[in-house]
């Protein structure tokens, strides 16, 4: 039977076990689908909740902590207060019972009260008897007169003779030498008490109370105990003493030791206050008693060992909190109102902008890639307005054929400064570096289309590893422009043709362009990889895969680089970094000992490059003579290089830098669209959208840049060329006025009229007229000049 037992309890607990997970996890599943229904709300509401939820918690943290400190500081305050009251109270107590013990003491040790209760009074006789209860009432009586609130006064001596005054009951005497009052132990505990008096309260009947002061009578000879003194004092007394003592609500008690109570308005009964649990000699706690919490105070009277309690229900003592908290709670609803419009205004500020922002997204769903975000601030909306925007851009000129034309750039013409920049922000790339070289790779017939996308996938993986731009010249050439250092150009060159060679099984070839530190030899750079890669693709290329470099390494190889570079200077009309790369040059040739016929021939090109510039700015007071070049090898061949080459920038400067600061030169941008602006003038679609969409720049950047370096804006300068076009047509043609308007650019020959009137300040007609009969034209102050469009022509050419 036991054996059942025990597999029933256990069988009895799996349900339960069970049971409790499953509720555990119906909880959670509600908490996931709560958090689930939340986060599928719109973001207004989810704002709208957020914001009220925190605002509610918080305030109501606040609140509840602000409520419990004032709860605090109302108890402390009205605890401290009862305390003083009640110590007030005592005070007045404390002195009224020793007025009647000074009084005790001064009839208990009277020689007559010594003398009389010395002997058995009770078997005195006649006239003796009788003066000896005379003298003992006498000064009984005198006491009564002296003290008020007393209900008796009983002394007894040791034979059980009791002299008393009293207004209580007859038989009290009688009560007091009884057997039953021996046996409550009253006069037991006054011989055990610290003093020669005690004081309690003794309950006669159920009707019948008293505050007792217990006194013991000793002989002064021989300290024996000769009688008690017995005083009762009524406990209306301390009604009168409770009254003046300002304690106001609640209720006051006094508990002696023995645990007996007299509470004011209901008597004598048992004490509802533990007083060995009170801590202190004075103070303040809380309690509970019948579902209801009091504040008591409470003092001890070390005189009488009784202990004054002041109880308050604390609904009365913290009846002013009902208030605060009804403020704070008129606080709370009005904070969340004004929460709430805050958050309102937030919500408007954030979700208007995404709103928007979901709207330009449908719309490119739908295949418009027109719209643009309005971005306003600098905040993460506005960061995402401007990645949006930027995306779009991307989108509208796709980003192969950016980057595209971001290398073709690099390698066929110069790039400013502002065109680079412009070219990095479209693509997301930076040169950061010093150093630009040009490396083509090569691949020796390839496999299949396969292997060379994963050819084309490590290149890509290579950009990701260092700083490097790559694009695809032909189906299995490729060309990669380095931005870093030469040693770790040639460290990742050699993993990328390792990687290719060993794991993808391909025969690639690289060919290096030497490394420059300025943007613009990266095409000097890529012509000299490229004339490598000319002459080296043969059948007698090597089966081994090789990295190729300009120059094989002996001591006399002729120094390239820098004369590209010196050439590259020379055109832009940079003679500060011509002189630089001079001194390089020299530094070179003396550490590697370069041939003097080397250096020679490199010296010859650079004058000849020198008068091709000179014969193509026109001066011919610059121009050399018949025999300039043998002239030149022969001092070339006395002077050492160093005086040579110094020479050859002193030359430079003195001949070429005058002519480069007369030439107006622009950025190939420009140029590129001062050209365009000559062939286009007549388009009347010609506008500066127009001419940034055809080259392919953002509008605003391509306004600015033509501003800075035209001098005037886009449309001010097609005006003053259109206009210049227009003068000299009506001046040496008969063309009708619509034949000279649609050749101006203008579709609408009405407005060509009021357009040409606004700059010159007459019509077409009068102006031909004007011309024709050989008067003066008076041009209108502000409007441009055939003197202005003469300006702008030659700017163009």
């Amino acid at each position: 039977m036991s054996v059942y037992q025990k597999a029933g309890r256990g069988s009895g607990s799996k349900p339960t076990v069970n049971a409790g997970v499953k509720d555990a996890e119906r909880r959670l599943s509600l908490f996931r689908r709560a958090i689930g229904r939340f986060h599928d709300m719109t973001l207004a509401k989810k704002m709208w909740l957020s914001v009220a939820f925190v605002s509610l918690l918080a305030l109501a943290t606040f609140a509840a902590l602000s409520s419990t400190q004032i709860k605090k500081m109302i108890t402390d305050r009205e605890g401290k207060v009862m305390v003083q009251q009640i110590e007030s109270y005592s005070s007045s107590i404390n002195h009224y019972f020793q007025n009647i013990q000074k009084s005790a003491q001064v009839l208990l040790y009277s020689s007559t009260i010594q003398e009389r209760f010395s002997s058995n009074m009770s078997k005195l006789t006649g006239t003796e008897r009788i003066r000896a209860y005379n003298e003992i009432y006498d000064h009984l009586h005198r006491m009564w007169d002296n003290l008020y609130g007393i209900d008796a006064i009983y002394l007894i001596d040791r034979y059980q003779n009791v002299f008393n005054i009293s207004v209580e009951d007859a038989n009290m005497p009688t009560f007091l030498t009884g057997e039953e009052f021996a046996k409550q132990g009253w006069y037991d505990r006054l011989g055990k008490s610290d003093g020669s008096s005690y004081w309690s309260f003794v309950r006669w009947n159920e009707s019948k109370a008293s505050i007792m002061m217990f006194n013991a009578v000793y002989n002064k000879s021989d300290l024996s105990l000769i009688g008690h003194l017995v005083i009762s004092v009524s406990p209306q007394v301390f009604d009168g003493f409770l009254s003046a003592s300002n304690l106001g609500e609640g209720t006051n008690s006094i508990i002696d030791s023995a645990g007996i109570a007299y509470t004011s308005g209901r008597g004598i009964g048992g004490s509802t206050v533990d007083v060995s649990a009170l801590p202190e000699e004075e103070g303040y706690t809380s309690i509970s008693q019948n579902d209801e919490s009091y504040m008591v105070a409470y003092a001890k009277n070390r005189l009488t060992g009784w202990t004054f309690v002041h109880s308050i229900p604390q609904r009365i003592v913290l009846k002013d909190l009902k208030d605060v908290n009804s403020l704070w709670l008129l606080f709370l609803l009005v904070s969340i109102l004004l929460m709430t419009i805050a958050s309102a205004f937030l919500l408007r500020t954030i979700t208007m902008p995404l709103r928007k922002m979901v709207k330009l997204v449908r719309e490119v769903e739908r295949g418009s890639l027109s719209g643009r975000f309005n971005v306003q601030h600098k905040d993460e909306l506005g960061k995402l307005g401007l990645a949006f925007n930027h995306m779009l851009d991307k989108l509208q000129d796709g980003i192969p054929l950016i980057r595209e034309k971001f290398i073709r750039s690099l390698l066929e013409r110069n790039m400013t400064e502002e065109e680079l920049r412009e070219f990095e922000r479209r693509l997301g790339f930076r040169f950061e570096g010093e150093w630009y070289q040009v490396v083509l790779v090569y691949m020796r017939d390839p496999k299949d289309e396969s292997a060379l996308m994963t050819a084309e996938a490590a290149i890509r993986d290579l950009e990701l590893r260092c700083r490097m731009i790559s694009d695809t010249l032909a189906a299995n050439q490729y060309c990669l422009i380095f931005n870093c250092p030469e040693d770790e150009v040639l460290a990742q060159l050699e993993k990328l043709i390792g990687h290719l060679c060993n794991e993808l099984g391909l025969q690639p070839y690289a060919f290096v362009g030497h490394a420059y530190n300025d943007l613009n030899l990266v095409k000097t750079s890529f012509e000299e990889a490229k004339t490598q890669l000319k002459y080296r693709i043969s059948e007698h290329m090597d089966e081994e895969t090789a990295i190729f470099f300009p120059g094989d390494a002996f001591d006399h190889q002729y120094p390239e680089s820098f004369e590209n570079r010196l050439l590259h200077y020379m055109n832009e009309g940079d003679f500060d970094m011509c002189t630089n790369v001079m001194e390089e040059l020299i530094a070179h040739t003396r550490a590697n000992r370069i041939a003097p016929p080397i250096i020679n021939a490199m010296l010859v090109a650079l004058y000849n490059q020198l008068y091709k510039q000179l014969i193509k700015f026109g001066n011919e007071d610059s121009l050399p003579d018949a025999d300039w070049l043998g002239k030149l090898n022969t001092r070339l061949s006395l002077e050492p290089f160093e005086k040579n080459g110094r020479d050859f920038i002193a030359l430079l400067r003195d001949r070429l830098g005058p002519l480069m600061q007369k030439q107006v030169r622009y950025s190939p941008n420009v140029a590129k669209a001062l050209q365009l602006i000559q062939e286009r003038f007549n388009d009347p679609d010609l506008s500066v959208d127009y001419a940034a969409r055809t080259l392919g720049f953002n509008t605003n950047y391509f306004s600015q840049l033509f501003k800075k370096e035209a001098g005037v804006g886009f449309a001010e300068y097609v005006s003053g060329l259109r206009l210049q076009h227009a003068q000299r047509l009506l001046q040496e043609t008969g063309h009708k006025i619509k034949e000279v308007a649609e050749q101006t650019g203008f579709a609408d020959p009405h407005y060509f009229g009021v357009w040409f009137k606004d700059n010159t300040g007459l019509s077409p007609s009068q102006y031909r007229k004007s011309v024709h009969a050989g008067n003066e034209i008076v041009v209108p102050a502000g409007a441009p000049s055939d003197t202005n469009g003469g300006k702008i022509a030659n700017r163009a050419q």
